[in-house]
């Protein structure tokens, strides 16, 4: 795995906080390389394939947003990376 992944890991952070900022991570970067779809595809003029990475970026900013509020609703705070 990823350097910043693995590293969350051996952190001696609580359990539910690693699980929290590893989902965090791989989700943001998914959503990153999304993003670049979607622009490639905005310039390709695909709009089939630009309308499937759109709603594959809202599907992953709406399950980013219940982990954020479940995170919260548990712990009392926000998942950060601090």
């Amino acid at each position: 795995m990823q350097p910043e992944f693995e590293a969350i890991i051996a952190s001696d952070l609580p359990e539910a906080e690693k699980l929290a900022r590893a989902y965090q991570l791989i989700i943001e970067q998914h959503m990153e390389h999304t993003r670049r779809e979607i622009e490639l595809f905005k310039a390709m003029g695909d709009k089939e394939a630009l309308v499937k990475e759109q709603i594959k970026l809202g599907v992953m900013e709406y399950t980013l947003g219940v982990l954020t509020h479940c995170y919260w609703r548990v712990t009392g705070r926000k998942v950060t990376d601090d």
